[in-house]
């Protein structure tokens, strides 16, 4: 199934540009304006699945008109899914709340924001909650050096487990509460696309959010990656300020 997504793209073309690139095979994309009228004669005419607003600040043309869009009769209830730096994004929050049904903090790769769209249109349109708890990560990559990097740097906030192969991977969910897996893609022994394929296998894993981590590049590789449909998708060498705000999207 395509989705239609109706993007309003702010100051951000590139991004959406690669979005556009890169998700054909899982959306039929339109753009919009900042103006009211296209955004609703939009909404009237196309009558989007999903509606994407990036936010370039928090006072944006496009971030006020949502309250009074949801009221409009062109509004069609699908759901809106703001995008934006963090700091946007909490004073977005504390202007309009509840507004949004799914908020993604940038850094973010339009991979990841696809990634997300998917999964949040699939699970339902739950709505984003926020839980201050600290959260559970348990992190699969044959790499030391990585193991011990990721660790560093979110032990602060989250509990975190590195593991150096999958083969206990299974033995340790059964075993313990998680909330993020993050998996390197290529590994000896067991791959992360075997690790990934047992979770989604077993109904006590599958809803788990799955993030791959991976120095894959190649288009059909990452193509590959993407049709498994994990949460995530982060390159090698690791670009801790989008892996953290990746981490704060998924958990």
């Amino acid at each position: 199934m395509k989705y239609k997504v109706l993007i309003n793209q702010g100051d951000s073309p590139s991004v959406v540009k690669d979005f556009f690139t890169y998700t054909k095979k899982y959306f039929t994309s339109y753009t919009t304006t900042d103006i009211w009228e296209d955004v609703l004669n939009h909404f009237d005419v196309v009558k989007p699945d999903v509606y994407l607003v990036f936010l370039d600040t928090a006072y944006s043309e496009s971030a006020s008109q949502l309250p009074r869009l949801k009221a409009n009769t062109n509004y069609n209830g699908a759901p809106i899914i703001v995008i934006g730096r963090a700091d946007d994004c909490t004073e977005f929050e504390n202007n309009y709340p509840q507004t949004a049904d799914l908020i993604i903090r940038r850094p973010i790769s339009s991979d990841n924001i696809a990634l997300s769209v998917i999964a949040f249109l699939e699970r339902g349109h739950t709505q984003q909650v926020n839980d201050n708890t600290r959260k559970k990560i348990l992190v699969v990559d044959d790499d030391r050096t990585i193991l011990k990097m990721i660790k560093a740097a979110l032990e602060d906030k989250y509990d975190v487990t590195a593991m150096l192969n999958g083969v206990m991977v299974e033995r340790f969910l059964s075993m313990n509460e998680v909330d993020l897996v993050i998996l390197d893609y290529e590994m000896p022994i067991m791959t992360g696309a075997a690790i990934f394929r047992m979770m989604k296998e077993n109904t006590n894993f599958a809803k788990i959010p799955v993030c791959f981590l991976t120095g894959v590049s190649e288009r059909d590789k990452v193509e590959e990656i993407m049709s498994l449909k994990p949460r995530g998708y982060l390159l090698k060498p690791i670009n801790m300020e989008m892996l953290l705000a990746t981490i704060a999207n998924l958990a």
